[in-house]
């Protein structure tokens, strides 16, 4: 099929799309990525949440999260094939937002939105990760490091990997974190079984 013209114009004066475009991933790379995205440092949270929560109320705003969720992706994507049949394909945001809800402001209003966004993920993320490295210093109370400098260490270590240009760049990276995830689920289920069990026979 060929690409249509509008596509083709739009390649031409945007070369962070071509580049973006002409990505050599494959379907189970996509999986790696929004898998990690999805999981990743938000299911570090579940145990203090199901701490709160319960059980019942834990799982069902869970189920009812999840289901939100995969409902606002199945929504898009029925939005994004509506527009590419119509000869535009868009790989960002902002710009289908300003094509489904208007250009102008909106364009810069979805840009505003992005970047509170990332930049509260990017600093939980950074205070988590620090958190959770300074729990391997119990092995050694007395140790020099602090928590700021953990935090360092992660600040350091992700501005290095934000170098690279691609999501398709971190396809191993992403990979080692999604069966990292998967095991800490399985790890953090199995304890709060065997608590709860433990905890009925007491």
């Amino acid at each position: 099929m060929t690409p249509s013209p509008d596509i083709e114009t739009f390649r031409q004066r945007d070369a962070g799309a071509t580049f973006v475009l002409e990505s050599k991933g494959e379907w189970y790379h996509a999986g790696f990525h929004l898998t990690t995205a999805i999981v990743g440092p938000t299911i570090l949270t579940l145990p203090y949440a199901f701490r709160g929560l319960g059980w019942g109320l834990g799982f069902l705003c869970l189920t009812v999260m999840g289901v939100v969720t995969f409902y606002s992706y199945y929504l898009m994507s029925l939005v994004l094939e509506h527009c590419e049949k119509a000869g535009r394909r868009h790989i960002r945001f902002r710009e289908l937002a300003s094509d489904v809800l208007g250009s102008g402001w909106m364009y810069y209003f979805v840009i505003f939105i992005q970047t509170a966004i990332n930049t509260g993920i990017s600093i939980g993320a950074i205070l988590l990760a620090g958190q959770c490295l300074q729990m391997y210093s119990a092995v050694a109370p007395d140790g020099p490091l602090r928590l700021w400098q953990f935090i360092a260490m992660v600040t350091v270590v992700m501005m290095v990997l934000s170098q690279l240009p691609t999501f398709h760049s971190l396809r191993h990276v992403n990979l080692v974190s999604l069966f990292l995830s998967l095991a800490y689920t399985f790890i953090v289920v199995s304890a709060c079984i065997n608590a709860g069990i433990s905890f009925t026979h007491v």
